[in-house]
């Protein structure tokens, strides 16, 4: 019986010797299923096809093929994964049986770091057993790279050159790889080396909306042939109840260059037959750097003369201009202190954004298997992992008050929202002006380390199998610090000073999302670092605004030009540091049991965690509007450190049977109770202020943070056909408590109400489901038939959920949980041509409760179709080339009803091509 591979115990899954040797697609499913058949506890797994030949160029791509698995996408490449509804915050991904550090701001694994080319093996183990590292209530996901010792004697080279081709951008990057290793004929040395370069250009088209307001805000009707301010409290308001108006409506094209280099290696010692050493590294360098034009509309209260529909939803109203300004001045004088910018908010924004990405992560470790005796098994494994991320971002925004008004329509046409515009106002460079200017460059920080001993004593000529006993301990830190230039993002608020000659440039969209000339045909573009020349100017700083002398902008600009590295440099801001250390000290115990056609065992994992949260509390002494803005502005008064400890000691109980009802058909039953942790940085202790007039925002850390518990009962039925066909069906019931999620609720702060967003305990019920997946291949047909081959799965899965506080007019379930889920193949394998293609669905689901502006976000079912076709010229050449998202589906996000549109977005298809040569 295969035991599962945690941290101190992966073990190959080649097929044994007297079966028989397939190759490619087969070979892939049939180790996938000696996997499942054999592991002692409900798993799926993909393996690699050959050496460094992974099912697809992603690793999170290959695994929405198995049963409950389903992907999220960032640029069109999947990068993180959702298991039986639990998203990847509730996953747990190891490395060899290690945790690896990621670059995210939590515990979440980015597959898209990772080459698949240095993947031999993917495990999702969605039973538990003691030896097994907690904290994956969803599932946990074991990623085994090659090991030379599994390898054929000799020296082998596996390599790839081709290119990556986005249709979006119409561009080709370099795609590389190889896998080289070397045994010695005794098989008791050996080595593997891998490697891997891509750089893909890539493209996002966007129409958004940024969230929907709920509530009652002012509204401007005509009364007898006059303006009218109506407030929420007033009978004449046009709806009962709350209504929903969107915040702003904005056109996005979101460029993005990510290069990847990784490196993996791995040495094998075995002196010995019974000691075997170790030693394995991975090294991953990823930089996405990206350009993002925004148009955008901005949506403020009060609106004038809206139209709401049954449901409270707001389909059409208007934003007044300065024409409207120019007509009534007296009710703008009237209503002067519920109004902003004298009363002008028809306003457009060009937003210019500079994002950049550079992580790089790496993972070293050693691991000692003897065995002293027949009987007795000891492993000491030891490994030190890392991760950095530094984000240096631009957001710079110009723009210009209207001398228009201007209407928002819900249904503009081809189901999409509209904005009324004229373009030779909203792209008259005479008229922008400069508004917000926000530099960052945030950093991230995560190192760890591990060390597990794990013991194993065979029984023999007894229904006790084996007794498992061992320990570890894990420590982790993560360190987030925060510089920006909060302090000077608004010098030039207003849209007031004007803007030098030669600085902007037009940029077309082309057909943005197929809207022709239903949206402006083009935007202001500039270079960042030119704009911020010209910001720095001092000449620039001396322009009078916002309704200062000549004397004051003057004694204004000196305050800014005095900040360190002047206005527009970066600033640490320690109200924004997160700096979290966790302690895992843990225990087991677990025996295995057998009889002539069953197996089983039970057992109990302890961990203790101790963490300590330290960071700055830094109070806000000050909260101001911003000039020709309904944005607020903080100032703050001196940091200081403080720290928050916290402990806790989880039992985890597990049991797993398996019988075999015939040679070919097996039942499972598991029970078990889990636990994730609360992510690093949610735990800290961090404060941070925003938002607008109408919708004061907070955000922050929450150190008390409790671990999020489940109690879990698989039961499970397979029917293995052939070495590669099989059929299963299973059940689950997770009963979950303390259940962690993002949340964003009303908080009184400084005599407003805040929308507050930070991670909280406290919501309890259950999921449960069913999952049916199969393979077939068609070996029995003859000649040219005999090559095809189906698989499949179908997941459905129910739940329910008592939160601590809800929204008044929408339930709110789980994030990221679809009901339905399903995927699809077809290959081909044969005379040389290897071939599949792949759809995969998933129904609608949550993405968050509460999302912008507090209320839900929700995106639509989605399909995609994929393919791969690879041919072999010779036994050691094959050309290839793989499809993804071939049929350009785009993604449909909504906010909690359809008809509240929050965005469409197309990325389009890509392909990989090129040829492969393996000796």
């Amino acid at each position: 019986m295969q035991d599962p591979p945690v941290a101190a115990q992966v073990e190959p899954a080649g097929p044994p010797a007297d079966d028989i040797v397939v190759t490619g697609i087969r070979s892939s499913l049939a180790n996938s299923a000696r996997v499942k058949r054999e592991a002692q506890q409900i798993v799926d797994s993909i393996s690699a096809e050959d050496v460094g030949k992974f099912p697809d160029a992603n690793i999170s791509e290959s695994l929405q093929r198995i049963t409950g698995v389903a992907i999220d996408r960032s640029g069109g490449e999947g990068q993180f994964i959702t298991v039986r509804g639990l998203g990847p915050e509730f996953n747990s991904v190891l490395v060899n049986g290690r945790i690896m550090a990621t670059d995210n701001p939590g515990r979440e694994f980015s597959f898209d770091v990772l080459s698949s080319n240095m993947i031999q093996r993917t495990d999702v183990f969605k039973s538990s057993v003691p030896q097994l590292q907690e904290g994956g209530i969803g599932a946990t996901v074991n990623i085994v790279t090659a090991r030379p010792l599994d390898q054929r004697e000799g020296f082998h080279l596996s390599a790839s050159v081709g290119g990556i081709y986005d249709t979006m951008r119409e561009s080709v990057g370099p795609d590389a790889s190889a896998v080289v290793s070397w045994t010695n004929p005794d098989k008791t040395f050996g080595a593997v080396l891998s490697g891997s370069y891509t750089k893909r250009m890539n493209q996002a088209d966007q129409i958004a909306v940024d969230g929907w307001i709920n509530g009652r805000p002012d509204i401007i009707s005509m009364v007898d042939g006059q303006p009218s301010l109506i407030t929420g409290t007033d009978p004449r308001y046009p709806q009962e109840g709350n209504v929903n108006v969107p915040q702003s409506l904005y056109y996005q094209r979101v460029q993005e260059e990510r290069e990847r280099i990784n490196v993996a290696g791995s040495l094998q010692f075995r002196p010995t037959d019974n000691l075997e050493i170790t030693v394995d590294g991975i090294y991953s360098k990823f930089d996405v750097s990206g350009v993002v034009r925004r148009m955008d509309n901005f949506l403020a209260a009060p609106y004038f003369e809206p139209t709401f529909n049954e449901n409270g939803t707001a389909t059409s109203l208007g934003m007044i201009g300065g024409d409207f300004v120019n007509q009534y001045p007296q009710f703008v004088e009237d209503n002067r202190d519920r109004l902003t910018n004298n009363g002008l908010n028809a306003k457009i924004d060009h937003v210019y954004n500079t994002t950049n990405r550079q992580s790089d992560s790496y993972q070293i470790g050693g691991n000692i298997k003897w065995n002293p005796t027949d009987d007795v098994e000891l492993r000491f494994d030891a490994s030190m992992t890392g991760a950095n991320r530094a984000s240096p971002n631009q957001y710079l925004v110009i723009g210009a008050l209207l001398p228009y008004s201007y209407q928002f329509q819900l249904d503009g046409g081809q189901g999409l929202p509209s904005i009324s515009f004229d373009n030779a106002i909203i792209n008259d460079p005479d008229l922008m002006r400069l508004h917000y200017m926000a530099v960052d460059r945030n950093t991230s920080r995560d190192r760890g380390s591990e060390f597990h001993f794990d013991t194993k004593y065979d029984v023999q000529d007894s229904i006790l199998k084996s007794v498992l006993i061992g320990g570890s301990y894990t420590e982790r830190r993560k360190v987030n610090r925060s510089f920006n230039n909060s302090d000077a993002n608004c010098t030039y608020c207003g849209y007031q000073v004007p803007i030098a000659q030669g600085l902007l440039q037009d940029y077309a969209w082309g057909d943005l999302l197929g809207t022709g000339d239903s949206i402006p045909p083009s935007l202001f573009e500039f270079d960042a670092d030119a704009m911020i020349a010209y910001l720095n100017d001092p000449a620039t700083l001396m322009i009078p605004s916002n309704g200062r002398t000549p004397e004051e902008q003057a004694a204004f600009a000196q305050q800014l030009l005095a900040l360190p590295g002047g206005p527009f440099a970066v600033r640490e801001q320690l109200r924004g540091t997160v700096n979290v250390q966790e302690k895992l000290t843990a225990g087991y115990i677990a025996m295995q049991f057998g009889g002539d056609n069953w197996a089983g065992s039970f057992g109990v994992r302890v961990i203790q965690t101790d963490l300590i949260s330290s960071g700055f509390d830094t109070p806000v002494t000050s909260i101001t509007n911003t000039p020709g803005d309904d944005t607020l502005q903080y100032t703050y008064g001196p940091a200081t450190a403080i720290s928050v400890r916290n402990s806790y000691i989880n039992a985890l109980p597990s049991a797993n049977i398996k019988y075999n009802i015939t040679d070919k058909l097996i039942a499972r039953a598991a029970f078990s109770q889990t636990v994730t942790r609360p992510t690093l940085t949610d735990l800290g202790v961090n404060n941070d202020f925003g938002g607008r007039i109408s919708v004061p925002m907070s955000s922050g850390g929450n150190p008390n943070l409790l671990p999020f518990r489940s109690t879990n009962y698989d039961l499970s039925l397979e029917w293995y056909l052939s070495q590669v066909s099989y059929v299963s069906i299973g059940g689950f019931y997770k009963d979950l408590s303390n259940f962690l999620e993002l949340q964003t609720l009303p908080v009184v702060r400084f005599g407003r109400t805040f929308q507050d967003t930070r991670t909280r305990n406290g919501q309890t019920g259950y999921i449960r489901g069913i999952e049916i997946g199969g393979q077939y291949a068609f070996d029995w047909l003859p000649g040219f038939a005999s090559g095809f081959g189906v698989a499949g799965n179908y997941t459905y899965v129910d739940s329910t959920v008592e939160r601590d506080q809800t929204l008044a007019d929408y339930d709110c379930g789980y994030n990221g949980l679809s009901p339905h889920s399903a995927n699809g193949s077809a290959f081909y394998e044969k005379f040389g041509i290897s071939a599949r293609v792949s759809y995969n669905w998933r129904s609608d689901y949550l993405r968050s409760c509460r999302s912008s502006q507090g209320r839900p976000r929700n995106r639509s079912a989605y399909g995609q179709l994929d393919f791969n076709l690879g041919y072999d010229i010779t036994n050691n050449f094959q050309v290839y080339v793989q499809g993804v998202n071939v049929t350009n589906q785009k993604v449909d996000e909504w906010s909690a009803i359809e008809e509240r549109y929050l965005l469409l977005e197309e990325t389009g298809a890509r392909y990989n091509f090129g040829v492969r040569v393996k000796f």
